[in-house]
């Protein structure tokens, strides 16, 4: 078996063995997040069920093309009738097509593709959405859990820092008030190394919320969220033109249209043809042949002004659909070009942190040195720790915001990760 191979076929196997036998793992990679969110996020679940049930109506809304065919018996007992008496029995089937009804059957036809499209939209909306959620709240996991080793490890260097100034200063060569704030630096440090513990419970159940999770759980992450770098001059008005919100307001510009129609039907006339054969008799068996054709014109006169009215209320919801519309493509663009430049922003940021951090873990270990010799000052070597920590927190917090920055990025174009 390969390398490769070796490492793939664990995961993949317990991939399609925890949901059936075991609790979730309480270690997640990227990979598995995508699955498990994919499968067990309710929100995501939901918006499928309502594609489905969409799609559903769509197809009915076709029956008004198609004939209808209906079957009945029946018996009637006229024995105390001056006239008739004894029973009568009857069978029938009957057919019915419409020929015209003012275009509405189009219309509703229409109506229903417009829905299930709307629909679609919405679902490709919360795909890219959760996608966005859950690298952020991966990314956010990841972040709490490197910031509580952070954390220990600068609680770790000032508990250093302070016994070379207690060793300094019971040998006369520092002062009392360096040594109190190096004491007062480390209770600091402590004191966010227990937020950052605290912190890592909320990331949990962020990142829990997203997966469909219940509980936490001691949930853990390892690895990252895999990043790209920016591409150089995106075509804006093309992307703005595949963001699901846009495809949204124009399934609802369609539909305002189907209603126009829809209400205008009522000017026109309706036919209908219709047919029927079926049998009659006094025995329960009938034996007297029946049969009807019939083909019904019905021309609308007056409907009390209802039709008119409708017409005029259905033509203002398109127009205010159309406007909406267009207000709705105009906000998307603006909302697309400040999130690319949030991601190249990010990408350049976190290389400026790093080189930034560089420079610093070399001054801390010639500042260390130096003050360990009597060459520089408290202050001065004071200063240098305190920019080594400060940049420390710095890179890590720019990595963590350079991921959500590029999943807002695909937020906001539409794309993401959830198949």
């Amino acid at each position: 078996m390969t390398a490769p191979f070796k490492h793939v076929l664990p995961t993949l196997l317990l991939g399609l063995a925890w949901p059936l036998w075991a609790a979730p793992p309480a270690t997640l990679v990227w990979e598995t997040s995508i699955e498990e969110a994919a499968a067990g996020n309710p929100e995501l679940r939901a918006v499928r069920a309502n594609v489905t049930a969409a799609g559903h109506t769509a197809s009915a809304a076709h029956s008004g093309n198609l004939p209808q065919l209906s079957a009945g018996a029946g018996y009637s007992d006229s024995s105390g009738s001056a006239t008739t008496g004894g029973g009568n029995y009857s069978t029938s089937l009957s057919l019915s097509q419409n020929l015209f009804s003012g275009f509405q059957d189009s219309a509703r036809i229409e109506q229903g593709a417009a829905a299930l499209a709307q629909t679609e939209a919405g679902l490709a909306s919360v795909k890219a959405r959760l996608s966005q959620e859950l690298k952020s709240a991966f990314a956010g996991l990841q972040f709490a859990q490197d910031n509580v080793t952070l954390t220990d490890k600068i609680v770790q260097r000032l508990a250093e820092n302070l016994r070379l100034v207690e060793l300094r200063f019971e040998g006369g060569r520092e002062n009392k008030g360096s040594l109190l704030l190096t004491q007062a630096t480390l209770a600091q440090a402590r004191y966010e190394n227990l937020q950052a513990r605290q912190t890592l419970a909320s990331a949990q159940a962020q990142l829990a919320r997203v997966l469909g999770r219940g509980e936490p759980a001691g949930l853990q992450v390892i690895g990252g969220v895999p990043v790209t770098p920016p591409e150089t001059a995106p075509d804006f008005p093309q992307l703005v033109q595949q963001i699901p919100e846009l495809m949204q307001a124009r399934a609802q510009e369609r539909s305002a249209v189907a209603d126009v129609t829809l209400a205008r039907s009522g000017f026109y006339p309706s036919v209908d043809v219709s047919g029927s054969v079926g049998r009659e008799g006094e025995d329960w068996t009938p034996d007297r042949d029946r049969r009807t054709v019939g083909l019904n014109l019905s021309v609308p006169l007056f409907s009390g002004g209802r039709d008119y009215y409708t017409t005029k209320s259905a033509v203002a919801s398109l127009e205010a659909a159309s406007s909406n519309r267009d207000n709705l493509e105009r906000q998307l663009l603006v909302r697309l070009k400040q999130a690319y430049a949030g991601y190249v922003e990010s990408e350049e940021k976190l290389k400026v942190d790093r080189a930034f951090l560089e420079a610093a873990v070399l001054r801390a270990e010639i500042a260390r040195s130096r003050y360990n010799n009597g060459l520089m000052s408290f202050e001065d070597w004071d200063r240098i720790e305190n920019d080594l920590i400060q940049r420390q927190k710095t890179v890590l917090q720019s990595q963590r915001d350079r991921i959500t920055a590029e999943a807002a990025w695909e937020q906001a174009q539409g794309k993401g990760v959830i198949p």
